[in-house]
């Protein structure tokens, strides 16, 4: 994509104003370097410095010097929607005659379901708004303070872009999920209090709601903890859990729930958002032209069958278990031939720092998992993976990486939405949702003894 540019804003802006999206994670700090454009014509400043095209700067902090210019943004480093509305193992939506929409509002991704006589009719998906305050939760919790309204802002207008898609003002109901921070953002309430120790959330039961779309009614799903938000709820309503099962949600917050002999226990894990692609040099979400599958003999399966230009979170954990079985990677995740990256396909390069953070959002995840067994006395029998990346993995990369244990795995995709699906369609389901909070016990993980060394030991590759 080409741009013309006559305004003397930095680049960043400017493509915000215009609703171009850029892949960068760092919160405005200038420091993540994703936002890398080409400048094709014209005299630019960046930290400081004349810079005359063509040459690459950080669109962040870098703006235009003369009358005119033209800079041109990497296909791959725009924010593109995915496709991530199905859901499996959960009961048939009921067939009411009255239009709903159900809404899942993601740490990275939004998506967004139109639903008649219970069956979908229509769906929309779109990065959240808010990755200009940063990837995770947290980033974004700190910098609530300062920007609450802008954030606020970001989240509605991100999901009214999806609502319009599905022309909402028919609706009878639109029922939403999502994480603790996003229903508070949602609901105009400061989230302050889930970064901080003991990480409480300032409201879980949410009222309904008039006056946020045109008057239609808004129902949120109700969130258990300051951790464990309404997309658990969502989840844990779809597929109860029996014992021995564990519940994870495969995400930028990774959220898990196990069924042990003493009850229900629940806990975050900051995984980070490598595995929906974000802050990877060539990461995207699962859209056509993604590398969604990567082979132990080098060749690989593009979405929608096209020229690959991207690999979503699916193709890195293929990548990872396949260059570790052909002897390309070390357990440590570096290139044995001595190289800082590697070129997958044409123009799709995985560098050694996005391995790195690949191994930090496994080791996450299998960290969270060992300490619960430990903590628990109580071994996974079953794993239930629920999120959008959990469609797309393959379970044999994910175990042969580490990430999970060799026990019987179902996918059943985005159970948030399903919940906020259901919701909307029963609103009565308010209270029984709402009485699961007082089952689950809520562990900090930071907080338990050993964790620390699951989560370092976890960082290899098996």
């Amino acid at each position: 994509m080409i741009i013309e540019v006559k305004s003397h804003k930095i680049i960043s802006e400017i493509l915000r104003d215009s609703g171009i999206k850029l892949a960068s994670g760092c919160s405005a700090h200038k420091g993540c370097g994703k936002c890398t454009v080409k400048l094709h014509s014209g005299i630019w400043e960046c930290r400081g410095k004349l810079v005359s095209a063509p040459a690459q700067a950080v669109a962040c902090c870098t703006f235009l010097k003369s009358d005119t210019g033209s800079i041109e943004i990497p296909e791959t480093h725009l924010l593109s929607p995915q496709t991530n509305e199905d859901w499996q193992g959960t009961l048939p939506m009921p067939d009411d005659p009255r239009t709903v929409i159900a809404v899942d509002m993601g740490t990275t991704t939004l998506a967004a379901v139109r639903i008649e006589y219970g069956q979908v009719v229509a769906k929309a998906s779109s990065f959240n708004g808010q990755q200009h305050f940063g990837y995770d939760i947290m980033t974004r919790i700190a910098n609530s303070g300062q920007h609450f309204a802008e954030l606020r802002r970001l989240l509605i207008d991100s999901v009214t872009a999806l609502l319009e898609q599905l022309e909402f003002r028919s609706a009878a109901r639109i029922g939403v999920a999502g994480n603790s921070t996003e229903c508070c953002f949602l609901h105009g309430i400061d989230p302050s209090s889930i970064g901080i120790f003991p990480f409480r959330a300032p409201q879980i039961i949410f009222p309904e709601r008039f006056d946020l779309w045109d008057g239609v009614p808004v129902f949120t799903v109700p969130c258990m903890t300051g951790l464990l938000g309404g997309d658990i709820t969502a989840a844990l309503y779809e597929i109860p859990l029996e014992p021995g099962e564990m519940l994870i949600d495969l995400g930028t917050n990774c959220e898990i729930v196990f069924n042990t002999s003493s009850g229900l226990l629940g806990t975050s894990a900051a995984a980070g958002p490598a595995f929906e692609g974000a802050g990877i040099s060539c990461g995207s979400m699962a859209v056509e032209g993604a590398i969604d599958h990567f082979f132990s003999n080098g060749r690989f399966s593009v979405i929608g069958g096209k020229k690959p230009r991207s690999v979503c979170g699916s193709g890195l954990v293929d990548f990872l278990a396949a260059a570790h079985h052909m002897g390309t990677l070390d357990k440590f995740g570096r290139f044995l031939s001595g190289a800082s990256e590697m070129e997958i396909a044409p123009g799709v390069v995985i560098t050694e720092e996005d391995i790195a953070e690949l191994l930090k959002a496994k080791a996450a995840v299998a960290g969270a998992i060992k300490t619960l067994e430990s903590f628990s006395g109580t071994k996974v029998a079953k794993i239930k993976l629920a999120g959008g990346f959990a469609r797309y993995l393959n379970i044999d990369s994910a175990c042969r990486i580490g990430m999970l244990p060799n026990v019987p795995v179902g996918i059943h995709g985005n159970l948030s939405l399903a919940g906020a699906a259901r919701f909307a369609l029963t609103p009565e389901a308010a209270l029984p949702m709402a009485e699961q909070s007082k089952k689950i016990r809520e562990l900090h993980l930071n907080e338990i003894p050993g964790f620390t060394g699951f989560f370092t030991s976890s960082l290899a590759l098996r």
